[in-house]
């Protein structure tokens, strides 16, 4: 008998809960540099990584625009990649909420911290007065790049905005950039600085459904 897709695909993609953070936040290490280390999960060593863990616990407990999304590998049971979704269903976003540097930080990294999130909450807030979807974290096992993963991320989010009705927002490195592009997001600004990127933006889906009788 053949498989079907879904029993031949490899990878499967579900929401995260509190008890995959640890293996989350060991994978997120490993796909970032240094500096987003530093700025963004404030650990320089996976010593330290139960720190920004509690945090993300703790916003997917009390942030009701929290959403995290994982990709499993079926034959290793291991997650693979994951994504971090910020739902603004309704009302101003006022840049989104969530960018804040993190309170464990030396002077020194929180000024750095603060002057990077700071400017990206004005971007947003200027560009989305309104409500929007907003990637605001994404990545992949390096070992798994190229096979599909992300593709999952970005189709699911994009699907939810679809059906909302939302526009997207994601501030991209260039690595992501052609990733994001065929999902319908395209350049809107240049990020200028040691977190050069750019800003993208995917407008919202306007007619939501079709249907109805012809007389």
């Amino acid at each position: 008998m053949a498989q079907t897709k879904s029993e031949s695909s490899p990878f499967v993609l579900s929401r995260v809960s509190i008890s995959d953070l640890p293996e989350l936040v060991f994978l997120e290490f490993d796909c970032f540099p240094p500096f987003i280390r530093s700025i963004f999960l404030g650990c320089d060593t996976k010593d330290e990584l139960f720190k920004i863990q509690r945090v993300y616990a703790q916003n997917m407990q009390d942030d009701p625009h929290d959403i995290w999304t994982k990709v499993v590998d079926r034959e290793s049971g291991k997650i693979i990649a994951a994504s971090n979704w910020k739902v603004h269903i309704n009302g101003t976003s006022n840049g989104g909420v969530g960018d804040e540097p993190l309170p464990w930080l030396d002077a020194e990294t929180y000024d750095k911290s603060k002057e990077i999130c700071d400017k990206m909450k004005v971007a947003r807030a200027n560009s989305m007065p309104g409500p929007f979807i907003h990637l605001h974290i994404c990545f992949t096992d390096p070992e798994y790049r190229r096979r599909g993963a992300g593709g999952l991320m970005l189709q699911w989010g994009c699907d939810l905005a679809d059906q909302l009705g939302l526009p997207g927002w994601i501030e991209a490195s260039e690595e992501g950039n052609f990733l994001y592009k065929a999902f319908g997001f395209y350049d809107f600004e240049k990020i200028e600085g040691e977190m050069a990127g750019t800003n993208m933006k995917r407008d919202a889906k306007v007619e939501l459904a079709v249907g109805g009788k012809l007389k």
